[in-house]
């Protein structure tokens, strides 16, 4: 590791690092701790897992409230809407983001819009996270990835026609949501339908500060249809259609017109639990992105230039499963996955005199991609078990149109064309050392490909550093090292799970100055272009404190840090600080009381010269809610819930927020949803 980690920061690390030996990250919402395998998931509505009562609940929030929940997650906030989810501190093509295992790239080059904006709580059963490689990812990354898992339809389910009904008003940005499930289920087939309609004016921060640009509306439906061949095999039909309209973004010089998503997926699905080939699931898919960037909504003061920037991206694709049976204590995993994703991303600036000036931002980029897990989960014996496996993946690269290729030429003399292989080796272990004690840890090594926008990406505008970036086709796969240890104890009232980490990066990308260039962007302050470091370092680790005294009372800690440094030994960008999720929960016929705190240490580990980061403050927050069942005749019941967010109007900003803009103020809420 290039560089050192000063001695002052390596006193903060020792001391976070035996707190967190005390306690453990958490691996599921649901009542008890999951095993590991650096895999965590919070479940939304699924059939069997989670009551009627939390499904009521998440189904009310919206996607970025759910993913803030999760340990290990950050998202970035760059307005009220379509917050980018981190883990750990590594995002974009560090990651893989996918919907029911399908690949989707977002058609923004200011990122606005992150896969998890075009999905909504009423199309899921539950957000998967892996903190690492492992034998379900669809694509090669560093960091792990997050899959929402879309909600099926039940087939001969107790009741034929079931369903929910709800809305929502919240206080701050005058926030209202109207939302709705209906299934109709027989013993060879079953329908399910969702839509959700959500609109916010400007938010609030504390002492009543508008936070101009901030509104946005948006519709959201879903659709599954589910057929049973025979008892082994079954058919899936999915569709999901997701609209966003006048969404402003107070932290960016431009707000977006409008952002569609179309996703459809046909699904074919084997299943024998008799045989050695217990599963085979075999999907095709197709995604559609159209996103326009605005800026004729802003006072003309605010606009030194108008400008149009549509873009586009669409993808299309498929992938097959497969679980085999080896015998008793090898059960053995295969997935073969393959899709193209097509980007364009385009500017057209009209200045007050003269003509118009057109460009390409993303110059019609295309890769193909082909890749193939296998992995197996040897059971050792009743208190080991070992899961090991790699990917390899083959993807090719290129710029379909002329005009594509000529915008290259202004920054690149060489073939834009290009393939690369790449791919991951894992090692998960777990030991049950009794029933009440359990430990974990493994190894990976990864790589990543460039991003289309990294390889091809011209004039991209960073907010944050206030550059503009250029790509760059010789740029190198990044690569990583990673190693995870941990511990779970539990007993019948209380539960600690850690989780600690490590990774080390070669050929890490981020973007180095071009002092020869001169920016496009008016107000930038110059032109990086992607490029490799040598080396980055990043540690840190989640943990979970549960603990239920009596029957009716859980308290739960939720905590989480992450350390990053580069080949210099400056601090990595996106990096956010220790942050605390603290709940007390009370139930009592009915009643569901829960008091909440939220809050993070100042971030100063940061590099305002290489990364344009600043400094964040500390900040607490304290919130309250209170749920009350209502149970009715036929199994039906009704939920209402009142809340109140950030209770002493406390000003603050988290570090990943982008231009620091001030979060929501004090936040009354009011819930009703009718289960049926």
């Amino acid at each position: 590791m290039a560089g050192f980690i000063k001695i002052d920061e390596m006193k903060k690390i020792i001391v976070l690092g035996s707190s967190l030996l005390l306690c453990g990250s958490i691996f599921s919402q649901e009542d008890t701790l999951r095993s590991p395998q650096n895999y965590k998931e919070i479940i939304i509505q699924g059939q069997e897992k989670g009551s009627k009562e939390k499904a009521s609940a998440q189904l009310q929030q919206s996607p970025d409230k759910l993913l803030s929940t999760i340990p290990g997650i950050t998202l970035i906030k760059r307005g009220n809407y379509a917050l980018e989810p981190t883990i750990r501190g590594l995002s974009a093509a560090q990651i893989n983001t996918t919907i029911d295992g399908m690949q989707m790239f977002g058609a923004c080059t200011d990122r606005m819009d992150p896969i998890s904006a075009y999905i909504e709580p009423t199309n899921l059963e539950k957000i998967e996270l892996s903190t690492s490689p492992n034998g379900n990812q669809q694509g090669s990354a560093i960091g792990g990835g997050i899959n929402f898992a879309l909600m099926k339809a039940q087939l001969n389910a107790s009741k034929k026609f079931s369903g929910s009904a709800g809305a929502g008003y919240q206080s701050n940005a005058n926030n209202i949501q109207f939302l709705g499930t209906f299934q109709y289920s027989t013993k060879r087939w079953a329908v399910l339908v969702n839509g959700i309609y959500r609109k916010a004016d400007n938010y609030y921060a504390a002492d009543r500060k508008e936070i101009l640009f901030s509104q946005f509306e948006k519709w959201n439906a879903g659709a599954n249809l589910i057929v049973a061949l025979n008892d082994n095999n079954r058919i899936s039909l999915d569709y999901i259609h997701d609209e966003g309209y006048a969404i402003g973004y107070p932290a960016l010089t431009m707000d977006v017109a409008f952002a569609k998503a179309y996703i459809s997926a046909l699904t074919h699905t084997y299943k024998n639990k008799t045989r050695k080939l217990r599963s085979v699931e075999t999907k095709v898919y197709f995604n559609f992105i159209n996103h326009a960037m605005d800026d004729t909504k802003r006072p003309a003061e605010m606009v030194p230039m108008h400008m149009d920037m549509p873009g586009t991206s669409r993808t299309f694709g498929m992938f097959s499963k497969a679980k085999y049976v080896l015998n008793a204590k090898h059960v053995l995993n295969f997935q073969l996955n393959a899709f193209q994703n097509d980007l364009h991303a385009e500017m057209t600036m009209y200045p007050d005199f003269g003509s118009e000036m057109f460009m390409l931002t993303i110059p019609d980029g295309m890769r193909r991609t082909f890749g193939l897990n296998a992995s197996d989960k040897w059971i050792v014996n009743r208190k080991l078990k070992i899961s090991y496996g790699g990917r390899v993946e083959f993807n090719q690269s290129d710029i379909t149109t002329e005009i594509g290729r000529q915008t290259l030429t202004s920054f690149y003399n060489g073939d834009g064309a290009q393939s690369r292989m790449s791919g991951n080796v894992f090692i998960q272990t777990e030991y049950a050392i009794s029933n009440k004690i359990g430990v974990f840890g493994g190894v990976s090594y990864a790589q990543r490909p460039p991003s289309i926008q990294e390889l091809y990406g011209f004039y991209l505008f960073n907010r944050v550093d206030n550059h503009d970036y250029l790509g760059s086709p010789d740029i190198k796969n990044e690569e990583s090292i990673s190693g995870n240890i941990g511990v779970n104890l539990k007993s019948e009232k209380f539960a600690i799970s850690l989780e600690a980490f490590a990774n080390s990066f070669n050929n890490y990308i981020i973007g180095v100055l071009l002092s020869d260039y001169s920016n496009m962007t008016i107000g930038a302050e110059g032109v990086k272009q992607f490029d490799n470091i040598s080396n980055a370092f990043q540690t840190g680790g989640e943990m979970t404190v549960k603990w239920s005294p009596i029957k009716a009372l859980t308290v739960q800690s939720v905590n989480s840090y992450t350390y990053g440094i580069d080949d210099l030994g400056g601090y990595l960008p996106y990096i956010p600080p220790f942050k605390s999720i603290n709940s007390v929960r009370y139930y009592h016929k009915g009643w569901n009381v829960k008091l909440e705190h939220v809050g993070a240490f100042a971030q100063n580990n940061v590099s305002t010269a290489r990364y344009g980061e600043g400094t964040t403050p500390a900040f607490n927050l304290l919130n309250f809610a209170v749920q009350k069942q209502i149970d009715l005749k036929n199994d039906r019941a009704l939920y209402a819930e009142f809340g109140v967010e950030n209770i002493f109007d406390a000003p603050y900003y988290e570090h990943l927020d982008v231009m620091k803009i001030q979060r929501q103020g004090v936040n009354f809420v009011l819930r009703t949803t009718f289960v049926f």
